[in-house]
Parts: C-alpha cells; sequence; structure tokens
C-alpha cells in the first residue's frame, strides 16, 4: 500500500504474510494515514489493480474501494490492468508479461511497442515462447505491488478515467472453480 501526494510517493508499506489481506488492509491504509498525520476524508483518490490476479485479492480490493465510497462518495477510483501496469513500464519493442495463474499457467497479453495487441490470456509459458519467439518474455513470481503501480499510474495517469465506486467490478480471465460451480446452482 502507497500513500503519495501527487506525484511524490510518502509511504509505502508492504505485507509480506501471505493471504493476509483482509485482516491488514484496513489496519495499514489507517498506519499510513496516521503516519501522515491525515484522515480517510482527505484522500481524493484510490488506484487499485482490476486484474488479472488473485480472486480473493481483487475482491478485497474493490470491496475496500465500495466500502470507501460509503465514508467519502467525492473520491476518485482508477483502475489499471495488472499486465498493462508492467508492460508500461518497459522499453522492449516486443513483449509479453506474464503473472502466476493456477496449474503451471501464467495470464499474458502482448505488447507492441507498449499497447496492448493481443486478449488478455492464459497459457503456458512453454507455449508462449513457441508462439512468440521474437518477444521478450518476462515471467514474474508474484503480482506488482502499490509501489509498481504507483509508477505505472503516475506515467498513464492523463488517459485514465475514473469508475464509479459502486460499479466497479474486477477482471476476471479465469474463475476459480468455485465461483463457477455457484454460478451453476445459482446459489
Amino acid at each position: 500500500m502507497l500513500l503519495a501526494d501527487g506525484d511524490r510517493p510518502i509511504y509505502f508499506l508492504k505485507s509480506y504474510m501471505k493471504y493476509s489481506h483482509q485482516e491488514n488492509l484496513i489496519k495499514m491504509l489507517d498506519l499510513l494515514l496516521k503516519m501522515h498525520n491525515s484522515s480517510h476524508s482527505e484522500l481524493k483518490q484510490i488506484a487499485i489493480y482490476e486484474g488479472p490476479g488473485l480472486f480473493t485479492s481483487l475482491r478485497i480490493g474493490y470491496a475496500l474501494a465500495k466500502a470507501f465510497y460509503l465514508k467519502n462518495p467525492d473520491y476518485r477510483l482508477f483502475t489499471l490492468n495488472s499486465l498493462d501496469v508492467l508492460a508500461s513500464l518497459k522499453e522492449e519493442a516486443l513483449y509479453i508479461p506474464c503473472l502466476p495463474a493456477q496449474k503451471g499457467e501464467v495470464f499474458y497479453a502482448t505488447y507492441k511497442n507498449g499497447k496492448r495487441e493481443s486478449n488478455y490470456s492464459v497459457a503456458k509459458i512453454d507455449e508462449l515462447r513457441e508462439l512468440y519467439p521474437d518477444y521478450v518474455l518476462e515471467v514474474f513470481s508474484e503480482f506488482p505491488d502499490a509501489e509498481t503501480l504507483f509508477r505505472a499510474f503516475s506515467k498513464m495517469s492523463e488517459g485514465l478515467q475514473p469508475e464509479d465506486p459502486r460499479a466497479a467490478e474486477p477482471f476476471y480471465i479465469k474463475l476459480p472453480d468455485a465461483y463457477m460451480k455457484k454460478k451453476e446452482n445459482n446459489l
């Protein structure tokens, strides 16, 4: 989590505890605001990852953005795609950022001179190497953090439009089996 004043990052906190977002996200935000001697009402905008990413992490981030709207309906919410963020920070002419998915697969998209040229998709690394031999393929073992999001947001902010926090939803390429079963049974 990162707190910034305009284009200047002020504080950056990172949790190294796996699967602890729900317990720590609010505490981390409160700590950042306390360190800066600020309150929730002073936040003007929030930037979060829209996905692809870990199902629970995305849901928790969106839940925070929606709950925050109840306290401060005038703030602006910006959502950025994880793969677009990674590509925006690279200079390679032909580039494929890859993020971990399930079952030995990765989330990916192809970029040419910084512009996305394929759909977001899922594949195995070996398949990508075979399909795109001329591309620089970068495999990330973790999803990008708030510092990476901030750098990309600063670079891309002129072309971004805020979203309505009440209607915003995560972007899923591949839903977990539990979610799909729930929809099939109309529960």
